[in-house]
């Protein structure tokens, strides 16, 4: 053995040198533990790596992002351990330049440099996903229904037109003004509550109470703001006017409010003011009552008799009025309503015509445009339809209906962080509205975060007890915490409701249950799904069903990118490369998504 000690701090090696220069390289790779280093890293990294993926973004919901950081910075490491092995740890001849003293701080300060955009590019998107994104106020009021103090006391479709008319103009006139929506109206329509718990359940700091008295062709309008903190009047005023000018009496109400609340005006909004408004009082007061109909009565009882008269309304006012773009936007609202609890495609066609109409009528209206945006994405043409949402929110930036539209856009193309802003969006405005709260619900629970699922489901239910939705919703909530006995009671009871749209859910539900409970024979048979055979552990079919579904549908279906980072039914595919590569395809589709479209 020869072992070479001639000079002072070099590593010791057994026999001749190698005669090669690829040799003598790997000589000193060794003797630099160059290789060892490489090693150490590359498994401790893939521990590092796995441990931020799995358990901190998976299990604990922290950004995606982080694991790019995590990557990045564990790469300056090995870079500088390795620099500083090959110019350190073998021979110390003395030197005049020492490049590792350059190297080192070089490569740190690049990482530093992209650790500290991803971080700040993390910042904004979770403050995107997760504030409500809403203007910072300046104020903020609560219409309430106006009272109907006709003779007949027969003009509530009319007293409820005139509030919401005057909501919709007060959110044109400033994005600063917070004006709550028609739908968290409703419950006080016969509340006795004290100005101040209404305004402070509504979180507002102005009411404005009203009446109407329609007799022929007259109307009496009374209006009055009310500072909710201590009750005293702002302002108040009569109209005496012919039912002609109701448009300028809504108009003029909605401004003298603003200006009482000393609100600087949106540029040009007080010119749009008559955006929308029909030619005919006859056609809008037909409009009304559809409209009013379907809110007061169809929603809550699902009859086709009440759906038949609000449809009778609306065609009495296109009778008077062809091209009314705004009633053709209620008859596609109205329809929207039928399709949840009837279902059938047809129907859903019916809703995309008339929203589709209503926008050829009108594109120059926020409603409008969200209605051609909801056509338009349905008919895949995502350029087009985002074009609309931009146009929407440039209109009327706080429009209820339009922030709700933009939400399930969202949802349904699986961008769940954008579709979760939007939905709070609406619930400040609209507090309680259902359809943004089961929405939001499920956003949640297909982003990983079942308990906020969970509890906002429980709120849901409470509020509609007997919503097939809803009550699948719940299921599916318990099958994802693995709770399968509390979940098969959920799913008896929603077999013995009418489901609508819901059935193939619920056969997809108890697919799982059955998966879940280990009868192979009964989950094949009600809905063989990537789900279900990863649960089955069937991994060639799972996987290859996954291939299928990305592969003829890549957007709009129920396995997009975030879906399969938290679904816990597709864990025992998690370590099969295939499932990866399918991961990782759709990863890609979900970021351009964001980068094309995750920016209203």
């Amino acid at each position: 053995m020869v072992v070479n000690l001639s000079k002072k701090g070099s590593i010791p090696r057994k026999g001749p040198s190698p005669k090669t220069g690829l040799g003598r390289f790997v000589l000193k790779l060794r003797q630099r533990k160059i290789i060892t280093t490489l090693a150490a890293f590359i498994g401790g990294g893939w521990l590092l790596l796995e441990f931020v993926h799995w358990i901190l973004i998976d299990h604990y919901h922290l950004p995606e992002t982080l694991l790019d950081i995590t990557f990045l910075t564990t790469l300056c490491a090995l870079l500088c351990s390795l620099a500083w092995r090959w110019f350190r740890e073998g021979e110390r001849k003395a030197r005049k330049v020492k490049p590792e003293y350059i190297l080192i701080p070089v490569l740190i300060a690049v990482a530093l440099f992209f650790d500290v955009r991803l971080f700040l590019r993390m910042g904004k998107a979770e403050s995107g996903a997760h504030a409500a994104a809403a203007p910072q106020w300046l104020n903020s009021i609560a219409v309430m229904p106006f009272a109907d103090l006709s003779r007949a006391n027969d003009q509530d479709y009319f007293c409820e037109g005139m509030a919401d008319d005057i909501r919709t103009k007060l959110t044109r006139l400033s994005s600063r003004l917070k004006v709550i929506a028609r739908y968290a109206m409703l419950p006080y329509k016969t509340s006795r509550k004290p100005v101040r718990e209404i305004a402070r359940e509504l979180d507002v700091e102005t009411i404005l109470e009203g009446s109407v008295q329609k007799e022929g062709d007259r109307i009496r309008v009374n209006a009055q703001l009310i500072n909710a903190r201590d009750g005293s009047h702002i302002w108040a005023d009569l109209y005496d006017r012919k039912v002609a000018s109701v448009f300028d009496v809504q108009a003029e109400i909605s401004l003298t409010i603003v200006k009482s609340l000393e609100i600087k005006l949106t540029p040009g909004a007080e010119a749009s003011l008559g955006a929308g408004r029909p030619r005919s009082v006859e056609a809008y007061e037909h409009f009304l009552k559809g409209q009013y109909i379907i809110n007061s009565a169809y929603v809550i009882s699902g009859l086709d008799s009440d759906f038949e008269r609000a449809l009778e309304m609306y065609r009495k006012a296109f009778e008077v009025e062809p091209d009314y773009a705004l009633a053709y936007a209620g008859l596609g609202w109205a329809y929207e309503h039928k399709y949840a609890f009837t279902g059938g495609p047809e129907i859903h066609e019916l809703v995309l015509e008339y929203a589709k109409k209503s926008y050829d009528l009108d594109p120059d209206l926020a409603v409008t445009n969200a209605g051609g945006g909801y056509y338009f994405l349905s008919r895949n043409d995502l350029d087009r339809s985002f074009d609309c949402y931009r146009r929407a929110l440039a209109l009327d930036p706080n429009r209820m209906e339009v922030l709700h539209v933009i939400a399930v856009s969202y949802q349904r193309l699986g961008l769940y962080p954008q579709a979760i802003k939007f939905d709070r969006r609406v619930l400040e405005l609209s507090p309680g509205f259902l359809f943004s709260q089961g929405n939001l619900a499920r956003c949640y629970l297909y982003s990983g975060d079942r308990e906020n699922a969970a509890d906002l489901t429980r709120k849901v239910m409470a509020a509609s007890p007997d919503n097939p939705v809803y009550i699948l919703d719940e299921a599916e909530i318990l099958l994802r915490r693995k709770k399968p006995a509390e979940a098969k009671t959920i799913l008896e009871r929603a077999a013995k409701i009418n489901l609508g749209t819901t059935t193939r859910r619920l056969s997809y539900l108890r697919a799982v249950l059955a998966a879940l409970s280990g009868d192979r024979d009964l989950a094949l048979a009600e809905s063989p799904s990537p789900d279900v055979y990863a649960l089955l552990g069937m991994k060639d079919e799972g996987i290859q069903a996954l291939k299928d579904i990305n592969r003829t549908k890549p957007v709009f279906n129920n396995y997009s990118y975030l879906d399969l980072v938290h679904n816990p039914f597709l864990d025992q595919l998690r370590d099969d490369p295939r499932f990866r590569e399918i991961v990782e395809a759709q990863k890609k589709v979900y970021e351009g998504l964001v980068n094309k479209y995750g920016d209203l």
